[in-house]
Parts: C-alpha cells; sequence; structure tokens
C-alpha cells in the first residue's frame, strides 16, 4: 500500500492529487493520507470533492496513531530527498507499505497523464455562485481576456516575505504587461487579487475587470475564472499556476516570475513553453 500526505491550500493539493493520478496508473493500493489536513486551518480544508467532484480515495485517522504507525511500519519517502528524481515515485519496492510526503509542484509528475489530470480539474459548476457563472460567459466571449494575478495577503506577513513575498512585486508586474503587450493586441485583464486596492493604486490598466466577490470558500471559482481567460500573467503562487495551465487553448501566453522563491528560480515549475521575465 502507498500513501500520499496532503497538505496546503487548492493548489498544492492539485499537484499532490495529480502526482497521486499518475502513481495509481502503476500501483492499484495508492491513497490519499487527509489525517494531518483534520489539523490544517490555513486554508479551507480538502477541497477536492467540493470543487471538482472527484471520489474519494482517501484515508484518514487519529493522527498520534497515524504518526505511530508511519514510524513502525511504513518506509517514508520525502520529496526534497529525491534531489528531482522520479524513479522513488516509479518504481516498486520490496516493502510493502510505502508513505510519500512532498508538493510535487511540477509536470514532470503527471507529465503522462495530463489529459486525464485535466479531465480530473473539471469545475464542478453547480457549486458556483451566479455572478461568477455570468462573467464566465463574458471572458468566453472575450478574445482578449487576460488573467492577472496578484497575490499579496498572507505574502506579506514576516514569516512568507523573506522565501516568497518578496518575489511577485511591482517591477515583476510592470515586465509582465509590458511583454504581454508585445505579444496580445488590446488585452483586456481580469485581475484576481487578495490586494485589489494595491493593484488599482500600482498598475495602469485600462478597462480592466476587477473580480472581487469570490472569498472564503468561493475562492476557487477565481482560479475557474482564470482558466477561461485566453492568456495568463501569474505570480509564484501554485493557484494561478493552475488557472494557466488548466487553459486548454495551443496558443496561449503564460507569462510567469524568473524565481519561485528567494533560492529557487522557475524552471523547475514553470513549463518550458511559458515566458519567464525579470522581477527586477
Amino acid at each position: 500500500m502507498r500513501l500520499i500526505k496532503v497538505t496546503g491550500g487548492l493548489g498544492n493539493q492539485m499537484f499532490i492529487y495529480a502526482c497521486y493520478l499518475q502513481m495509481k496508473k502503476r500501483f492499484p493500493r495508492v491513497y490519499i493520507d487527509l489525517t494531518d489536513m483534520m489539523h490544517y486551518h490555513v486554508h479551507y480544508g480538502y477541497e477536492m470533492h467540493r470543487v471538482f467532484g472527484l471520489p474519494c480515495v482517501e484515508i484518514c485517522m487519529n493522527q498520534v496513531l497515524k504518526k505511530v504507525i508511519e514510524f513502525l511500519f511504513f518506509k517514508t519517502i520525502l520529496e526534497r530527498k529525491q534531489h528531482g528524481s522520479m524513479r522513488p515515485y516509479t518504481r516498486s519496492y520490496l516493502w510493502p507499505l510505502i508513505y510519500f510526503k512532498g508538493f510535487y509542484q511540477s509536470e514532470k509528475y503527471f507529465a503522462d497523464i495530463k489529459d486525464e489530470v485535466r479531465q480530473a480539474f473539471t469545475f464542478d459548476l453547480k457549486q458556483a455562485n451566479g455572478q461568477s457563472l455570468r462573467m464566465r460567459e463574458q471572458i468566453d466571449k472575450d478574445e482578449h481576456a487576460v488573467s492577472l494575478h496578484v497575490r499579496r495577503g498572507d505574502y506579506l506577513q514576516p514569516k512568507h516575505w523573506e522565501a516568497i513575498g518578496c518575489i511577485c512585486q511591482l517591477s515583476y508586474y510592470r515586465n509582465a504587461l509590458e511583454e504581454m503587450g508585445k505579444r496580445v493586441e488590446r488585452p483586456r485583464y481580469y485581475v484576481f487579487s487578495d490586494d485589489l486596492a494595491w493593484v488599482k493604486e500600482n498598475l495602469d490598466l485600462p478597462d480592466a475587470v476587477y473580480i472581487d466577490w469570490n472569498k472564503g470558500e468561493d475562492s476557487w471559482q477565481d482560479m475557474m475564472l482564470m482558466s477561461r481567460c485566453r492568456h495568463h500573467i501569474i505570480c509564484n503562487s501554485t493557484f494561478s499556476w493552475w488557472g494557466a495551465w488548466l487553459n486548454p487553448r495551443n496558443g496561449k501566453i503564460v507569462i510567469a516570475p524568473e524565481r519561485w522563491t528567494r533560492d529557487a528560480d522557475s524552471r523547475e515549475i514553470v513549463p518550458a513553453e511559458w515566458l519567464r521575465v525579470s522581477i527586477q
């Protein structure tokens, strides 16, 4: 049996679930472990059922019991110790109980099942509010629609600022807008942000549409609307990464920051066909 630990917000959950789908192709007894999510209150809990209507493939148990069982019986594979290798996720092990921990923030973890991942991550529109459904129709008709995601909020907190919050600041967005302007005639920006006041004050976006109603457990609908746009400017957030990736158009332009964290550039997570621009 293989268990895959789930933690984080919707974007991270999606990367982990995509890795699960890839592993499931090779090994029948693979399950998602939600034990730690029961004590994770930073975002909105486990969202895969509610947002995508996915079937139950999870195991959840008492946290203390899980730690004891993991320590005594499971071989643990930590993504950060694999140095980018895919072999630990595709090989067979003699030991029957394997526990995987990581975030798997790269297409390589599901490169051979992209179509299956897209199908799995089909938004359940029955859960969407009327305002988002009307905006979805507007975006679908707009040939110049470009999503722009600006994440500030938690990224401005001291515990996040040094590693990730300092990456996508005003200079990055100005560079990204300049590059998009070279490639798209008359782009119309659909802006998604937890700080729209900052965007309006600092970025010159004539005729922009500001999406300001999807709060709390409705936040996923911003990702749904992003995915309907023709092109994208993302920040170093898995949320906007998926918003861009789920756009199936072959000719889409996606602009991303050249760095994902202070200590790592974005080559690992940003697909090769996307455009990486300077954050300075």
